[in-house]
């Protein structure tokens, strides 16, 4: 990676299409100068459970067999001062009023939830380099609109600058750190842990190790000066 910053910060999302109810966005960072041993400590502990580092850690691949090596890499989350994440949970989409409040464009809304994701995530004095999951061929210019109004709002005296690139989350040992999170994060949030289901056994304990170790609920919001794992819940007006 040729482009150095002051931070690094992987995002992703979830659910992301104006039919779906519930969207979760994700942020997740640390100094530039600490992510080559993150990324290593990472790929060391997938090398103690499966056969080689390329392992791709995924929520959706939870499972019983696997559950220890989550655990552990909750624990790695939990004791790594240098990682700080931050989740959007953007609820009831069903009452959305995009005509009156996004210019009549879903994807203003996008860019907005995308803005409060990053602010208390970003610092006006610093400079960052955002890289994002690959989606499909409007994602590059999505977060082109992103970037240009964090930029705009943080720039108070020139001195904060956001690079962005598109990379695969299969090359990003940080990126699917976000994604378990976020899985867990959603998995609670859309009622899953309620529903008597014998295959979604290991997501469950994940999901209260979790809540367990970090001492709070995932499906409520944190408070906004939290800084190792924010959580921000968001829901629209109440229209009268």
């Amino acid at each position: 990676m040729k482009v150095k910053s002051d931070y690094i910060i992987y995002c992703d999302e979830s659910c992301p299409l104006e039919y779906e109810p519930i969207t979760l966005l994700g942020a997740i960072g640390c100094a530039y100068e600490k992510k080559d041993k993150i990324v290593n400590d990472l790929r060391e502990l997938k090398n103690e459970y499966f056969i080689n580092s390329k392992y791709e850690t995924k929520w959706i691949k939870v499972s019983k067999a696997k559950i220890d090596y989550y655990k552990k890499l909750i624990d790695y989350f939990y004791n790594n001062e240098d990682i700080r994440l931050r989740i959007l949970v953007a609820k009831n989409k069903e009452k959305l009023n995009n005509d009156k409040y996004n210019k009549g464009n879903y994807q203003e809304w996008y860019y907005k939830m995308y803005y409060y994701l990053l602010d208390r995530f970003v610092d006006a004095n610093s400079e960052y380099y955002m890289l994002y999951d690959e989606k499909d061929k409007y994602t590059t210019y999505r977060m082109n609109c992103v970037k240009d109004i964090i930029k705009r709002r943080k720039s108070y005296d020139n001195s904060f600058d956001l690079k962005i690139k598109q990379i695969n989350s299969k090359e990003s040992e940080l990126m699917q750190l976000l994604d378990v999170i976020m899985g867990a994060v959603g998995y609670k949030t859309r009622g899953y842990l309620k529903i008597d289901d014998n295959k979604g056994e290991a997501k469950k304990e994940i999901v209260k190790y979790i809540e367990e170790k970090f001492l709070m609920d995932i499906s409520m919001k944190t408070s906004p000066y939290e800084s190792k794992f924010n959580i921000f819940i968001w829901t629209p007006r109440e229209e009268r």
